[in-house]
């Protein structure tokens, strides 16, 4: 009887994994702008953890800038990414669009380098 209900559980727990835990909210933002929202937080806190005094001396606020960018709050955001988090392999899509947005920024950031300082940027990837 013990292996029964043992095999039970553990079969509801594959079948839960499989599908969406969560129930979609009513402010769901799109995966697109998801994506793009971020990218936004990824570069930011690239350049907090390499030159914090960048985003400070140009009085740069994380929350702030995402209101103004893409008019969503911190709640918001916070409700969407547990959304799509709650599909593991929906959410590993979703976070390869982020990686690849942040290559293409990177190569136009490092074309822009070599214009203006005439040096090509190492690829250290």
């Amino acid at each position: 009887m013990k292996k029964i209900v043992l095999l039970i559980g553990l079969l509801s727990v594959v079948v839960a994994c499989d599908k969406q835990i969560m129930e979609k909210p009513a402010n769901l933002i799109p995966e697109d702008k998801m994506v793009e929202i971020l990218t936004d937080i990824a570069i930011y806190q690239a350049i907090d953890g390499y030159d914090p005094q960048k985003l400070t001396t140009n009085n740069v606020k994380l929350n702030d800038f995402i209101f103004n960018k893409y008019k969503v709050n911190a709640k918001v955001i916070e409700t969407s990414n547990k959304y799509y988090a709650s599909d593991v392999e929906g959410y590993k899509k979703l976070y390869s669009k982020v990686i690849d947005n942040l290559q293409e920024q990177r190569e136009v950031a490092g074309v822009e380098i070599e214009k203006t300082t005439g040096v090509k940027p190492v690829d250290d990837q």
